[in-house]
């Protein structure tokens, strides 16, 4: 029995990549160059959140953009772990910014 695989647009692999590194660099900033604007209340929940981007950058640079392409080069080919692994790190990185957003420090907004 053949595997079920799954497509995601190579675009939008590259635009969540680009967002994620953005928001990691806001968070990672924070404590680079720390401001009076910007403070870190909760050293804990701020380092939950740097390492859930972390992981989820890394698995979306060095799992997925290794996956095979689309015959047209259009969509990234995914096996059904990979996009488990994908939503649970969503999950995990979505906890770990509601949790942060509680302390003060929002990358949405900022």
């Amino acid at each position: 029995m053949k595997k079920k695989s799954y497509a995601m647009d190579y675009d939008e692999l590259l635009r969540g990549i680009e967002i994620i590194g953005e928001d990691l660099d806001f968070l990672c900033s924070l404590a680079e160059s720390p401001s009076d604007e910007y403070q870190i209340p909760d050293a804990v929940e701020y380092s939950l959140a740097v390492i859930a981007l972390t992981d989820q950058l890394a698995f979306m640079t060095q799992d997925l953009a290794t996956s095979k392409l689309s015959e047209d080069g259009n969509h990234v080919i995914l096996t059904k772990e990979q996009v488990d692994k994908m939503n649970d790190l969503y999950e995990v990185v979505e906890e770990a910014l509601v949790r942060l957003r509680k302390c003060g420090i929002s990358i949405q907004i900022n």
